[in-house]
């Protein structure tokens, strides 16, 4: 019998080189009972891939290399509608993972954040829109999107957003953002993902901040002191790769038009979570708070309730947060050394 010959899955992942979209990558492209998965990915990127190393794999996830043929780099700046739209046409994508966007709580560019995360995503659905048919688009917007939360009672999808100008450009921009994603409801949907770390965020972050400064300290290239802004802040906290697994997932079983909350309904104060990173190093440290790294525009909590999700994808995160910390503290001590 003559073995039937499948189609490649042809997916477009944008920011495929940022912090999630090099885990994202990694999932999508996880060998199945020993072979890599029939599918066609053109990374969308920002800018230059950095030198990477042989393996296409490492702690932060896809390191830029091809994957047995099935991944393509394309220069991808959502900001140009007719790049977008000629990436679109060429590639034809069946599935999108729009990840690109400027996602820094403390930026103050409020026409560059606006240009990238409102206007280049009108590009990319606009771009999505002229072919028939129509891809499905995952958009990301943040848990922020609904300001400041009960701790006791985690926001639901149905709960009413943040007044804009509360909570900072980006929450801003988000909730704009799912305003466009309304106007096409027939192929997109949206994740309203809560905080989330991992090996390889940057650290304008405050986590990866509170690690570099831990791994520094530990090669005596920093005197013990951790500088900090504010610690009682609480978040949901899950890990990047738990995310981008529920991200997959909702590629596979979402509805056109609905929002889905990537959360965990228990948030924790940033002072447990340093707490918890000076116990994992090695020397004895002391806590400062540092002025510049307090923004004051800071939600003090935000959480969620993913019940959507769990009964959608029976989606639960599978690591622990002390898994994460140490993940995390890992990577920089690798890079500060």
């Amino acid at each position: 019998m003559t073995a039937v010959q499948h189609e490649p899955i042809r997916i477009l992942v944008t920011g495929a080189n940022g912090f999630v979209g090099r885990h994202l990558m990694t999932a999508l492209l996880a060998p199945s009972e020993g072979e890599y998965p029939e599918v066609q990915i053109a990374a969308g990127v920002h800018g230059p891939l950095s030198a990477a190393p042989a393996e296409p794999f490492g702690a932060v996830g896809w390191q830029g290399r091809p994957v047995n043929d099935s991944v393509t780099a394309v220069e991808l700046d959502i900001r140009d509608a007719a790049s977008v739209q000629s990436v679109f046409a060429e590639f034809r994508p069946q599935q999108v993972y729009h990840l690109a966007a400027r996602a820094s709580g403390a930026d103050a560019d409020r026409e560059a954040v606006h240009a990238v995360n409102v206007q280049g995503t009108r590009h990319l659905l606009e771009a999505a829109r002229s072919l028939s048919p129509a891809p499905r688009v995952l958009l990301i917007s943040t848990g922020y999107v609904y300001g400041n939360t009960d701790p006791d009672a985690p926001a639901r999808e149905t709960d009413p957003l943040a007044a804009p100008g509360k909570y900072g450009l980006y929450a801003d921009s988000k909730i704009a953002m799912e305003e466009t994603a309304r106007e096409f409801a027939d192929f997109a949907f949206v994740a309203r993902a809560f905080a989330h770390t991992g090996p390889g965020q940057p650290p304008n972050f405050a986590i990866p901040a509170f690690a570099r400064q831990f791994a520094a300290i530990e090669r005596g290239e920093q005197p013990p002191k951790i500088l900090v802004g504010n610690l009682d802040a609480c978040r949901d906290l899950l890990d990047v790769r738990d995310v981008v697994n529920a991200y997959v997932r909702l590629m596979a079983e979402a509805q056109p038009g609905e929002f889905y909350n990537v959360a965990n309904g228990s948030p924790v104060s940033m002072r447990h979570i340093l707490d918890e990173l000076r116990r994992l190093c090695t020397v004895p440290t002391e806590v400062e708070i540092d002025p510049s790294r307090l923004r004051p525009a800071d939600i003090a909590c935000s959480t969620g309730n993913s019940d959507k999700l769990r009964d959608l994808i029976f989606w639960r995160p599978a690591r622990r947060l002390s898994d994460t910390l140490q993940d995390t503290l890992a990577y920089w001590r690798s890079e500060v050394s």
